[in-house]
């Protein structure tokens, strides 16, 4: 894995990282104060073998015997029987096997000597019964190491030192728990938000639309908590994040293959919630501040939602003109102290795409171009059903809204080839509630405003707002 990779991971992914190494710390500092605390208690057995020390070389066989006695005595503490001599000595409430899981021993490397020891909840008992359990291994060996003519045998066990009572328990250990919990739950952390980001297949930046869609992205709308309340921008919002985004979406849309004319704008999105009429009746409002004459279509005969946002009637509209029940003159309302008007949707109809597709439909489009500057169409989005598609040849260009961190790159790639495939003029994407802090943050300024001697402060993009023909 890239560097690159790897700091974008932590980037995009940190918090739920850190949500799961606390968790795992947490866990681990759980487990640790519900872990009974216990001691250990150690005591030493010193083995020999008597011999005649003018005798080199019996001397060192008694060494080696000696050595090779050690071993075979730390198993002996694992016998039951020995165990249970423990029990009875010490009259313990246990039973042998349950002592001997307490009961260790192990050979000191290179020695004679028998590390003893014993763990424990209750650190006098860990020292009993270590002590216990040495003082029997000393009764019982001289019992297996006797001679068969009665003679004493040459191996001795000999106990070097009492236990003493510990003071301090053995375990558990928090520190080093703690830190296991920690390399766990960053590891564990690491794991799950690489699988995240590898099954993360949303778009997140303007590159990714760019490259995945192959068209030119207009601009990004910053995620702002309160356009769920007041989604349309007005009054003192005008000056916020989110109107210098819709100003730059629109001064993009300038730029965008100059040698044609687009006057009507369709704007739709791949699939549902993307913020698709929020975007249109927002850049309708945004173009409508340069003076020009704008419109807005309420063309989601589905789930038509301008209107609502706008504050305006819906009851009659565009599926009244569309049946001759109501003239376009009629049925268009206007909107504020700019030059923007509003043709709602209307009665929802059981045929959308019939209606958006029609002939009476491609010829309302035709008078009304000569009436307004600019034409804005909220269409449905394009994956769910065909009304974009069936509307999308009597426009001049597509803008596609896009969410981020909702919308797929599959989903855009398929938008982005049904549009081509109906010889849709995809103008370009708009990013959608994007982040405002990090890589993929772009609004991290305040409005800029140019103040004239003796002029009020007024915004730098106020040299757009002339009509078209003054231009």
């Amino acid at each position: 894995m890239e560097l690159r990779t790897v700091t974008r991971l932590l980037r995009d992914e940190w918090i739920s990282i850190l949500v799961v190494t606390v968790l795992a710390v947490a866990g681990g500092a759980l487990l640790t104060w519900r872990q009974t605390p216990l001691y250990a208690a150690r005591t030493t057995l010193f083995v020999s073998t008597w011999t005649d020390e003018s005798d080199a070389s019996k001397a060192y066989q008694a060494s080696l015997l000696s050595q090779q006695k050690v071993k075979s005595y730390t198993e002996l503490l694992h016998d039951h029987r020995l165990m249970q001599r423990v029990v009875d000595r010490l009259h313990l409430n246990m039973t042998a096997d349950q002592v001997a899981a307490e009961v260790t021993g192990e050979a000191v490397p290179d020695t004679v000597l028998i590390a003893l020891t014993a763990t424990d909840p209750s650190p006098v008992q860990a020292a009993r019964i270590a002590d216990a359990a040495a003082a029997e291994l000393v009764d019982l060996i001289p019992t297996l190491e006797s001679l068969p003519n009665g003679q004493k045998s040459a191996v001795r066990l000999a106990g070097v030192s009492p236990a003493e009572i510990p003071k301090t328990p053995v375990s558990p250990q928090p520190i080093r728990n703690l830190a296991l919990a920690l390399a766990a739950g960053l590891l564990l952390g690491a794991v799950l938000a690489a699988a995240r980001h590898s099954l993360d297949t949303s778009v997140k930046s303007l590159e990714e639309i760019e490259e995945t869609s192959g068209e030119p992205a207009l601009g990004a709308v910053p995620y702002d908590a309160s356009a769920s309340r007041t989604p349309i921008i007005g009054g003192q919002q005008t000056h916020g994040h989110r109107a210098e985004a819709y100003r730059k979406i629109r001064t993009s849309l300038q730029f965008v293959d100059v040698d044609r004319a687009h006057k009507v704008l369709l704007v739709t999105s791949s699939v549902p919630a993307e913020g698709k009429s929020v975007t249109a009746c927002n850049l309708a409002l945004s173009l409508a501040e340069t003076g020009r004459r704008v419109l807005l279509i309420d063309a989601d005969l589905r789930r038509p939602r301008a209107a609502r946002y706008l504050g305006l009637p819906s009851g009659a509209g565009l599926t009244s003109v569309l049946l001759n029940k109501s003239t376009h003159e009629a049925a268009v309302q206007s909107w504020g102290l700019t030059p923007f008007w509003v043709l709602a949707s209307g009665a929802i109809p059981p045929n959308p795409s019939e209606m958006l597709g029609s002939q009476h439909m491609h010829k309302l489009l035709d008078e009304l171009r000569a009436e307004y500057d600019v034409i804005i169409v909220d269409a449905p989005p394009v994956l769910p059903v065909a009304d974009a598609l069936a509307i999308a040849p009597a426009c001049d260009g597509a803008i596609l809204v896009v969410r981020y961190g909702k919308t797929r790159r599959d989903q855009l790639s398929q938008t982005t080839a049904a549009l081509r495939k109906a010889e849709v003029d995809v103008l370009g994407t708009v990013l959608n509630r994007a982040p405002r802090r990090g890589r993929e943050s772009y609004y991290y300024y305040e409005p800029y405003t140019v103040q004239h001697d003796g002029d009020p402060a007024t915004t730098a993009d106020d040299d757009l707002k002339q009509p078209v023909e003054a231009r």
